[in-house]
């Protein structure tokens, strides 16, 4: 009896160890952002290492004192992303190990507004409190300076004879620096942050590389600097005419038949492409080559991107496939638009969901930006033509939200402004890259344009043609 309750206790041990690895291991991250008092930091992490789409892990605001806590859960050593705003820095983490950390370089004022008004991300410095010499961010931070000390020491020798000594000579030396560590997650990183290194210098073709580094090794997805040379390695790979598989190979079994088994058979033909599954995460890497090429059809391409995330039998595969469709085709009419609840010029909440059944065009603008001003007065005779048919609505992103009540009402506009609350997500989730920027949905809630026409580039045709089908045509006969 004793033994019988011993083995049930032990089964549900055993069965709990299982699951706490299964849905990962909780990560606290402790830190300072002190020029961020009362901003939200988010905590994202990539779903996959070959598309980059993050997904987020935690968020919190930063507290008076610039203090904050991040709790999140993780089953294996992932590249985290921070985010502040439009600054972001990186923090490798671990499961089951707490971090502390300080934030710097993080400027909020409208100036830096202006000068990144095309909203590229800026660097913030995450910088990992600790003493220990082994921990991995310090790791890679210390391989990090010595490779881009050694790119701007050899800039000069990169594509000529000289730098292949000068890159044995450097692999040797970061092999001795670290050869005493014991993590097989730095120890991965570091091989192929120098295989990235020969490739770069063109220290060995790509098929001597894809022996050395690639060829019967395992596939290493959850390493960014594995899946960085591997994509790196194949970008220009089928390009080389005497590879026994080409691009042009594909153009049938794609742009003709849409077929992902045919294509797949075709790269099979290279001797080195015998696995399946490394052929399949090549094929995944290939066809982001093809949806930028002219020469293959852009529909067909995600078609066959559509049969892998359903016949794949790897799970990553689907993941990445899925991944790849979302980024090419979350923009395209028929999507639907997100929603958000943002407040006007009266500080009520206005939900995007609660103009359904009327087309809505909004407008992204600063109150600083010349170009949105001038757009925002040709929107005034498009507000008085189509008011009835179309919602207006003007998204202030100025930082202040009482710089859009003051504009609005000095210029007397009569449509719907709101301010975005300085969610900077919201402005990616609408494709939002410089200013002024405009989007069209329809009385569906789902895109008809996004980025859609501005009112200077003759957006009243489009809207014209929406609202009265076929009349413009029968007006020029």
């Amino acid at each position: 009896m004793k033994f019988h309750s011993f083995l049930v206790y032990f089964m549900l041990l055993s069965l709990g160890l299982f699951f706490s690895y299964a849905i990962g291991q909780t990560v606290i991250i402790k830190g300072t952002a002190k020029e961020a008092c009362g901003k939200t930091i988010s905590l994202k992490s990539y779903t996959d290492n070959l598309t980059f789409t993050e997904q987020l892990l935690t968020k919190t605001v930063i507290d008076s004192a610039g203090h904050f806590e991040l709790i999140c859960k993780i089953s294996s050593t992932t590249l985290a992303i921070i985010h502040v705003e439009y600054y972001t820095g990186e923090l490798y983490i671990e499961p089951n190990h707490n971090l502390t950390i300080e934030i710097k370089n993080l400027v909020f004022n409208q100036k830096i507004d202006r000068i990144n008004y095309n909203l590229n991300p800026l660097t913030c410095y995450v910088k990992v409190l600790t003493d220990d010499k082994n921990d991995l961010n310090k790791l890679i931070q210390r391989l990090n300076i010595n490779y881009n000390r050694f790119i701007k020491d050899n800039i000069f020798w990169m594509k000529t004879q000289r730098i292949h000594y000068k890159v044995d000579t450097f692999s040797l030396a970061m092999k001795d620096t670290f050869g005493l560590v014991n993590n097989d997650f730095f120890n991965d990183y570091l091989k192929y942050r120098l295989a990235s290194l020969k490739l770069l210098t063109n220290y060995n073709d790509n098929r001597k590389l894809m022996l050395e580094y690639i060829y019967q090794k395992p596939i290493l997805f959850d390493n960014v600097e594995y899946m960085t040379f591997l994509s790196n390695l194949f970008d220009n790979y089928f390009e080389d005419l005497t590879r026994p598989v080409n691009l042009s190979d594909l153009k049938v079994p794609v742009n003709t038949n849409r077929s992902s088994a045919e294509a797949m058979e075709v790269l099979g033909k290279d001797t080195l492409l015998k696995n399946e599954k490394l052929r399949e995460i090549v094929f995944l890497k290939t066809l982001d080559v093809l949806y930028a090429s002219s020469n293959f059809n852009k529909k067909a391409v995600v078609e066959v991107l559509r049969q892998l995330s359903n016949t794949s039998k790897f799970d990553t595969h689907k993941l990445i496939a899925r991944n790849m469709i979302w980024q090419y085709t979350h923009f395209d009419k028929g999507f639907a638009a997100p929603d958000f609840a943002l407040r006007n010029s009266n500080d009520s909440l206005v939900k995007l969901s609660s103009y359904k059944g009327k087309m809505v065009y909004l407008n992204f603008y600063a109150s600083w930006c010349v170009d949105c001003i001038d757009e925002m007065e040709l929107m005034k005779k498009l507000y008085e033509k189509y008011q009835n048919d179309v919602e207006f609505v003007s998204i202030s992103v100025d930082r202040e939200n009482i710089n859009m009540v003051y504009l609005a009402r000095d210029r007397k506009y009569k449509w719907t402004f709101l301010h975005f609350n300085n969610d900077y997500e919201l402005l990616e989730n609408f494709g939002v890259y410089s200013y002024p920027s405009f989007v069209l949905i329809g009385a569906d809630g789902k895109y008809i344009q996004c980025p859609a026409v501005s009112p200077s580039g003759n957006i009243e045709s489009v809207l014209d043609e929406i609202l009265h089908p076929g009349e413009n045509k029968k007006d020029k006969k």
